[in-house]
């Protein structure tokens, strides 16, 4: 059963934090929101600030983080979110107890991708060639650099066939198939499947970066690879002590599953499992970071599917009147007038489908119409 959270309130940080915010507000928590954007649509109970406008300060993570020390003596739990799990400055400040996240020894385990490769060995699971600085490059073959301070694919380019990766950064074989991921939740020795999605990155009609995340649909079928995933998972998790919600990405060609990365902390996915499981997130991740795990889940209802669409400015844009965005099932909101620059996500898109091919076609156009709309209105 769920600790009592009357009279709780929790900072919530990260890149974007509106979601888990509505989350914790329906599962009775008083909440405090800190991310890049501060969108329109976080709960009206919530209390929300964006690094930009309430803080003046670029969009980095350092100064997320160190904004977010602003916060400590006013809540009773922090939660750590997409982005600050690589800022160890946070973890540092925020005292373990009240830290409904894992600690920082959880994720350096899980970047370690040595470590992961020898923990996941036998599950099934393959794994892509890795080269780190110092060592020989290859002399043939695609690559991608990966900088291991980044998320959401950001910071991920090809590799130009000769440079070697400098401090924090690794060579990484690229490996053709399907985008995928997985949520789950830990206890810090097992963990349970939530649920498995087809994600997306770098789609040109999102106006995606090269690479960068764009989006997700679940579920995501599969009852062979789902025990692979299984597998992966329970080992991971007791190998690095991972608690609470967490997500792990991986590309799949064939029906093999390759290796990507662990994303120690609540994965994008989530709010779509809340739809189709009909469960709350944020508890599940509070009581799996005191050690609690459902015994079960509710099983994903047939023909129903849902997903969501980031969508990218192609450009540097100015929005009009969003007050009616989320009415359109649009979410992410960013406040009206706003400016966003070039690359950046402007909102994202939900959608519900009869199954994840048609839902996700369905984001595709609904954002290409928007886009349109946003340039019409400057």
């Amino acid at each position: 059963m769920t600790t009592d959270n009357t009279h709780q309130t929790v900072l919530l940080v990260g890149i974007s934090t509106r979601a888990l915010a509505q989350s914790a507000v329906a599962a009775g928590w008083r909440v405090v929101s800190l991310d890049l954007f501060g969108d329109l649509d976080h709960p009206q109970d919530a209390s929300a600030f964006s690094l930009t406008r309430d803080f003046g300060q670029p969009p980095e993570l350092a100064g997320l983080a160190e904004a977010a020390t602003s916060f400590l003596a006013q809540v009773n739990a922090v939660v750590v979110e997409a982005g600050l799990e690589n800022e160890p400055a946070l973890f540092e400040l925020a005292h373990p107890n009240n830290t409904y996240s894992n600690g920082q020894a959880a994720v350096t385990r899980a970047r370690d991708l040595e470590r992961m490769k020898q923990t996941i060995l036998g599950t099934g699971m393959l794994f892509p060639q890795n080269i780190y600085p110092g060592e020989a490059l290859p002399g043939h073959g695609r690559y991608l650099i990966k900088d291991s301070q980044h998320s959401g694919g950001m910071g991920i380019q090809e590799w130009d066939g000769k440079t070697p990766p400098s401090a924090g950064t690794i060579l990484q074989q690229f490996v053709e198939g399907d985008l995928a991921s997985a949520c789950f939740l830990a206890d810090g020795k097992n963990a349970i499947l939530v649920g498995m999605t087809r994600q997306y990155a770098g789609i040109r009609n999102l106006g995606a970066p090269p690479f960068a995340w764009c989006g997700n649909v679940a579920p995501l079928i599969d009852p062979g690879l789902e025990n692979i995933i299984r597998c992966v998972i329970g080992k991971i998790t007791a190998e690095c002590g991972l608690v609470g919600m967490n997500g792990i990405d991986f590309i799949i060609k064939g029906g093999s599953p390759t290796f990507l990365e662990v994303n120690p902390r609540p994965p994008a996915s989530f709010e779509l499992f809340e739809r189709l499981l009909g469960v709350n997130a944020f508890a599940l991740h509070i009581d799996a970071c005191q050690g609690r795990l459902p015994d079960s889940l509710p099983s994903f209802l047939q023909d129903v599917a849902w997903g969501k669409g980031i969508l990218y400015a192609h450009q540097d844009v100015t929005v009009g009147d969003t007050g009616d965005w989320q009415s359109r099932s649009i979410a992410d909101i960013p406040h009206p007038g706003e400016s966003i620059p070039a690359g950046a996500p402007i909102c994202t898109l939900i959608a519900q489908g009869d199954d994840p091919d048609n839902c996700w076609q369905s984001i595709l156009k609904r954002a290409k119409a928007l886009y349109r709309e946003i340039l019409q209105a400057k």
